[in-house]
């Protein structure tokens, strides 16, 4: 579970200011022994809400990097 959260937490490229503040939360050493604690609590994820879960992230994703092409294009003009 730990390694999950760390990756879940490492910057990427094209995040939002918003994901970025939420990864540098999980990246504090002070709250990562509540959030780890707090996530074991939950049950596992059906099939469907993994699907689910895995649609939005990778919609997310494709929107950030659309957003990081058109940012670069404009400035190449």
């Amino acid at each position: 579970m730990r390694a999950r959260l760390a990756a879940m937490a490492t910057p990427h490229d094209g995040d939002s200011p918003r994901v970025a503040e939420l990864r540098a939360i999980l990246r504090d050493e002070a709250l990562m022994p509540h959030v780890t604690a707090n996530v074991e609590t939950w049950p596992p994820l059906s099939e469907e809400q993994r699907e689910t879960l895995s649609a939005l992230l990778q919609r997310s994703a494709n929107r950030a990097a659309n957003r990081s092409t058109r940012r670069a294009r404009w400035r190449a003009t």
